[in-house]
């Protein structure tokens, strides 16, 4: 029978393991031991592996720092031997020396059925290319300064463009690096232009939502439009952009995916709507309207023009001073 013994790094996720036929394994750092490990806080024969009936006979050999029982099927407590000391080990156990962690299991041990990829990261080599990341780069920059141009009041001026799109672009690189950086260190695969192009594409889809939220708001007249829409917009978005993140970054199943992205999101609003309590309840001598400027041809809603609104101002203060009246 031939014991496996896996060593476990972050998150207990197996980074090698080792292969020994036999009924007794020995574990140290001599290389005399069938298993030999580099850490200084273990001895050079720090344990032996023998098989018994329904798992593995485990002996400290006078060991300095003991053995760390982490798991055991048969003893759910955390357990910490001492010198020559022995216990009973079940398959799967888990357990530390020095600083250490191995997992012992049978070469008969079972496997979790393997996942189906996402969607996603069978797309991945498509969108890690940059013959599709630079047309997103450039269509992200022309709708960037179309925005800018036709939301400014003011005269134009490119170099206050400049430095608006390139802190833009700043804060959108280090999120991809952030998000290559997560996907190297827990699946070794960064996936930087994949991570980019997402962010590009919630980023165009943002601005293209917005605007046609902001021409709801022109039509309806009312403030209120926009103020609910465009939050829930960018709320929605960012929900759906942290899941394909998480998809490509990490080993993370859909649903902890989903329940980490809206965790994050309901954050957001838990803190904003604490923020703008501070001001609630306080008299504003402004009314709330819609005040953005939209040329007339997006008014599909029916409405009266500026002139016509002027026109009326006599008949409607006439009908104050006889109300006041009555």
């Amino acid at each position: 029978m031939a014991v496996i013994i896996e060593l476990l790094g972050w998150g207990g996720k197996r980074q090698r393991y080792f292969t020994v036929e036999g009924n007794s394994v020995t574990i140290g750092r001599s290389y005399q031991n069938d298993v030999v490990l580099d850490d200084v806080y273990i001895s050079p024969n720090h344990l032996r592996l023998d098989a018994v009936e329904g798992g593995w006979q485990l002996t400290d050999l006078q060991t300095v720092n003991g053995v760390e029982i982490i798991k055991n099927p048969r003893s759910p407590e955390t357990q910490l031997l001492d010198a020559d000391s022995a216990i009973l080990l079940g398959e799967g156990a888990e357990i530390k020396i020095g600083r250490t962690r191995l997992r012992i299991v049978s070469d008969s041990h079972s496997v979790d059925a393997a996942k189906e990829l996402h969607h996603l990261e069978q797309d991945a080599g498509k969108l890690n290319r940059l013959s599709i990341w630079l047309p997103l780069f450039l269509i992200s920059l022309a709708v960037e300064v179309a925005a800018l141009y036709f939301s400014s009041f003011i005269e134009w001026q490119w170099k206050n463009v400049f430095s608006i799109i390139l802190g833009t672009q700043a804060v959108l690189l280090f999120i991809a690096l952030f998000w290559g950086a997560l996907g190297r260190f827990l699946r070794s695969e960064s996936q930087f232009l994949s991570h980019y192009c997402l962010i590009l594409l919630a980023g165009l889809a943002y601005s293209v939502a917005d605007w046609l939220i902001g021409i709801l708001a022109y039509n309806a007249g009312t403030e209120m439009v926009a103020m609910i829409l465009s939050p829930l917009n960018a709320l929605l978005l960012l929900a759906l952009l942290l899941s394909a993140n998480f998809a490509l970054a990490t080993n993370m199943l859909p649903r902890q995916r989903w329940i980490s992205s809206l965790g994050f999101v309901m954050l957001i609003i838990v803190v904003s709507i604490t923020a703008r309590m501070s001001g609630w309840g306080e008299f504003s001598p402004y009314p709330s309207y819609f005040s953005g400027l939209e040329v007339p041809e997006l008014q599909f809603a029916g409405a009266d023009s500026a002139d016509d609104f002027i026109a009326s101002f006599d008949a409607i203060f006439a009908a104050a001073d006889r109300n006041a009246l009555d």
